[in-house]
């Protein structure tokens, strides 16, 4: 296997503080309140962690540790955590599973909110299934089938929650979790809690508006079609077998594809792995981080790597694209920056 040297990543100065809520400024952390933790405990009612390896926190398993942790079970909480947070200007960044994100090497310089806000439920007479940002695909999925509610049976093996899953528009066999979306719960940039439909996320290809948005979903209604548990199973079951076959296994450190795949200027969307092919993916690695033997759209973490391996490997997987057929890959994990303190 080829090894890459590239030189030390330089960050910018402006990140994305949550993947439900973008593009904010982090503050110098001189300015953060001193008795932020204390004001957290009278306006929560529940105790920050500090100083929390966030490597535990990303199916990567890479990350450095985060100057604050939380993790709300509650919706009320969750809530509160976010509004308490941004009273006090504190930067943070809200996860749900951690399937599609690294962590840097250094860390989270401010709060990291778990979203673990779980519930599903069936709304009555309808074939509706309402659920909560922090429930898991997986647990959706198998609610789904036991109500005989189909339609979300391409997302079989879809690692991460509800809230990530809509964030991403993700999806498969194409169809995305988009295209069931009927309504959804939010928490906007003035802390109100308002009601939406489908209209406002305008969906694309793995993108949604929250991503350019302040808001933050709390829960998701998916409007689907009564169907026999037995053939939603057999959907399942099909699927998670057609992604065993060139996906990782689960014990396998990975964020999933790494990359989206890209619109050529004829318009046809084409693989990121039909190039990555091309360029002899599988055979190049930078440090602990390498191209996954069975698909070369999968980065590994094959040995301790750390972030810095894994993004300079990519960067060298999108320079060799570019030079052999002019097209320009995008990431489809998210990579997020320590902050200001970061070198």
């Amino acid at each position: 296997m080829s090894n890459v040297e590239m030189r030390p990543l330089l960050y910018n100065a402006i990140y994305y503080c949550s993947f439900l809520d973008c593009n904010i400024k982090y503050p110098q952390m001189s300015r953060v309140k001193e008795n932020y933790p204390e004001d957290f405990l009278e306006n929560v009612k529940k105790t920050l962690l500090t100083s929390v390896p966030l490597r535990g926190y990303s199916n990567f398993k890479i990350g450095g540790t985060a100057d604050y942790f939380f993790e709300a079970a509650f919706n009320q909480e969750l809530v509160d955590a976010i509004i308490c947070v941004r009273e006090a200007s504190v930067p943070y960044y809200i996860i749900g599973g951690g399937y599609n994100l690294l962590f840097d090497d250094n860390g989270f310089r401010g709060l990291i909110i778990k979203n673990g806000v779980k519930g599903i439920r069936k709304k009555e007479g309808i074939p509706e299934v309402e659920a909560f940002a922090g429930a898991s695909l997986g647990d959706l999925l198998r609610f789904c089938e036991e109500h005989g509610l189909g339609g979300l049976e391409f997302a079989a093996g879809i690692p991460g929650t509800v809230g990530g899953a809509v964030f991403g528009n993700a999806g498969a066999f194409e169809q995305s979790i988009g295209d069931f979306l009927k309504e959804a719960l939010l928490l906007d940039a003035k802390g109100r809690q308002v009601q939406v439909g489908r209209d406002y996320f305008e969906f694309k290809y793995r993108h949604s508006f929250l991503k350019e948005k302040h808001d933050v979903l709390l829960s998701a209604v998916f409007e689907l079609r009564e169907e026999e548990g037995k053939t939603i199973k057999a959907l399942i079951d099909g699927n998670l077998e057609k992604r065993e076959k060139k996906h990782p296994p689960h014990d396998l450190p990975c964020a999933g594809s790494y990359f989206k795949n890209p619109v050529l200027s004829s318009g046809e969307r084409v693989p990121a792995a039909y190039f990555l092919e091309k360029i002899g993916a599988k055979k190049l690695k930078v440090g602990g981080a390498a191209v996954y033997s069975g698909h070369s759209n999968f980065i590994i973490n094959q040995e301790n790597a750390s972030a810095q391996d894994v993004v300079q490997l990519a960067q060298e997987l999108k320079r060799r694209v570019k030079e052999m057929f002019d097209v320009e890959l995008e990431e489809e994990v998210i990579f997020l920056p320590a902050g200001p303190s970061t070198p």
